[in-house]
């Protein structure tokens, strides 16, 4: 326990030694790795001799760590040596360990610590055998570990002889990977000790390389005896993302700190219509934001596309050209250009700054239905009805071309290495991008409308013709989830992942409202009010901070994601001078759904 004043004032039941064998005088653990201007006294952060800025405080204390705890206090003492002594505190380090009486590592595993940081295997090995691994096979694959940092370092030494030696008769007895054996004895053809450090993506022997092994070996050993690496900031981490995890609203970032939970104040998304914007002639029937987050783009009906500013909400561009609707966009990666697909069996490629025409792409038969940009500036993919996928270069030129099912929508992962194509029925087809091969299928009971992939490319969502979304897993390609609640049968409705980290699901409906769904629980969030006809699609931005939903009813809402967001009231319509969210009753959903739409603009918040 810690001595609270008085050479004989300590809590009940302390004692000098502890049941980890250490006395109170001793100190184990080796000093710390840190350089000098990083290690701090003690006596820099208080002075004994000042009166204390809190009166009491030492009896607060006493009543305190006289108070029953859940957690062993052992651990709990252990990981704070730990964190000190990460962090420089040596001298309050080596003070805790003499007022607790535990010491963070006993002497033998601090022998092994420092035998492996000054690179003394044979101290190594021998340790290995005395300190407590449980199996055979467990020890075998500790010595590896060792044996393989030794054979490195003799290699980079120019000691070839001794590490063939080690390689034959050592490191082929510990394991019976013949590939690893195969690589590292294509190291042995290194010709200096920079081809070998990186043909084996390897800092060399004064890198970082022994603290990688030591960090490594503690898989093999007891954590009682020696705890494992930042483990305190490894709990800390543990516990911002549970608490992320369970926050139904995350739309921002766990910026609190550790003096207070994780929350994103309820109802933070959304806080209700900011923005109506209104510069169609037709129904909209796509939005997408830049990557910037300083521009939406909306494509029409009306044949045309209207880049939008987000800072005031006006119209930068209005792009005339496509003959037939315009049913999709794709913003290029560096936000200066935008494709824009159309019923007219063309794409168009437009300048954002000029608004002028670059290039057109001719070469789909039937309506383009989807395009998405490949991970440069200059190339991009579309997919049409007329069973065609085609990769496109911006100069107009075709790379690649492949036959396929007709393509209601395609997503890309943004690492540009999976294709998703949702094909006029009830597959979704994946492929390889870098070489267009055809990888596996998802069947749905039910004919594909839309579908999204989420930014890690682990999940995507499809929106069926019966009103339902489904999320599959596509690691394991089993279907986890689904969300419904939303009115879709007729019309194509394009559903997204939004959030911080995709942690929401929407999609708009043929009530005129767009759902707003928890991707892990599959809670309902919110239903926005918004429009009065369809709403056709939904797009997200993390930079923008917003939420967009488009419509039949030619308008555009934006719904700002959490306080903060940028706004411009000027034409702004809110649901209440005090934008309070409202719930609707059982009768006003009915009226919706049965056509007399209400121009109220509101949001109804599920809890």
């Amino acid at each position: 326990m810690t001595l609270l004043s008085g050479d004989d004032a300590y809590c009940e039941g302390a004692a000098d030694t502890k049941s980890n064998g250490a006395s109170a005088s001793q100190s184990q653990y080796p000093p710390s790795s840190s350089s000098p201007e990083n290690v701090r006294s003690a006596s820099s952060i208080s002075n004994p001799t000042q009166p204390t800025r809190y009166p009491g405080l030492e009896q607060e204390t006493r009543r305190i760590c006289l108070r029953e705890s859940q957690f062993d206090e052992e651990q709990v003492v252990r990981l704070l040596l730990q964190e000190l002594h990460d962090r420089g505190f040596v001298d309050t380090f080596t003070k805790l360990q003499q007022e607790s009486g535990y010491t963070l590592e006993n002497e033998p595993i601090a022998q092994f610590r420092a035998s492996i940081l000054a690179g003394e295997w044979l101290k190594v090995e021998e340790a290995l055998q005395t300190i407590g691994i449980s199996t055979q096979e467990a020890r075998n694959a500790a010595l590896f570990l060792v044996k393989r940092q030794q054979f490195l370092e003799l290699l980079e030494a120019r000691k070839l002889k001794q590490a063939l030696l080690i390689l034959q008769n050592e490191l082929s007895a510990l394991t019976d990977d013949v590939l690893q054996l195969h690589r590292l004895s294509s190291l042995l053809m290194c010709p200096s000790p920079e081809a070998l450090r990186a043909a084996a993506d390897w800092d060399g022997g004064d890198g970082r390389s022994r603290f990688l092994v030591l960090e490594s070996l503690q898989a093999y050993i007891s954590p009682g005896k020696m705890v494992p690496v930042h483990r305190m900031e490894t709990l800390f981490a543990q516990a911002i993302a549970h608490q992320c995890e369970a926050c139904s609203y995350h739309v921002r970032p766990a910026s609190q700190g550790l003096y207070v939970d994780h929350t994103c104040p309820s109802p933070v998304f959304p806080q209700g219509l900011q923005s109506s914007l209104r510069g169609h002639e037709d129904e909209v029937w796509y939005l997408a934001f830049s990557p910037d987050g300083r521009y939406l783009a909306s494509a029409s009906r009306d044949k045309t596309c209207i880049i939008w500013s987000m800072e005031d909400r006006s119209i930068v561009h209005r792009l005339s050209g496509h003959e037939g609707e315009v049913s999709y966009l794709a913003w290029s990666p560096n936000s200066k250009t935008i494709v824009s697909a159309s019923s007219d069996k063309t794409l168009r490629l437009w300048d954002v700054d000029s608004g002028d025409l670059l290039q057109e792409f001719d070469g789909h038969d039937e309506t383009v239905t989807s395009c998405r940009w490949l991970g440069d500036n200059d190339k991009f993919i579309s997919g049409g009805m007329d069973h065609k996928i085609i990769i496109w270069s911006t100069n107009g030129s075709i790379i690649k071309q492949i036959s396929s099912p007709r393509v209601h929508d395609l997503a890309v992962s943004v690492d540009r290495s999976l294709l998703l194509v949702a094909d006029e029925k009830t597959d979704i087809h994946a492929y390889d991008l870098a070489t267009l091969t055809f990888l596996y299928n998802l069947r749905e009971p039910a004919e594909v409308m839309s579908l999204a992939l989420s930014s890690d490319a682990q999940y995507c969502i499809t929106g069926l013709c019966t009103g339902e979304l489904h999320m599959w897993d596509l690691n394991t390609r089993l279907r986890m989830r689904e969300f419904s609640g939303h009115a879709q049968g007729k019309y194509v409705i394009r559903c997204a992942f939004a959030g911080l980290d995709d942690c929401l699901i929407t999609t708009g409906s043929e009530d005129g409202l767009a759902f707003v769904w928890n991707r892990d629980t599959g809670k309902l969030l919110a239903r926005l009010r918004g429009h009065t006809k369809t709403t056709n699609v939904c797009a997200w931005s993390t930079a923008a901070g917003a939420l967009a939903t488009a419509s039949d009813d030619k308008t555009i809402c934006i719904w700002p994601a959490y306080h903060g967001a940028p706004s411009d009231m000027s034409g702004v319509s809110m649901q209440s001078p005090a934008n309070q969210s409202s719930v609707a009753s059982d009768d006003e959903d009915k009226s919706m759904a049965s056509g007399a739409h209400s121009t109220t603009l509101s949001v109804d918040v599920a809890f």
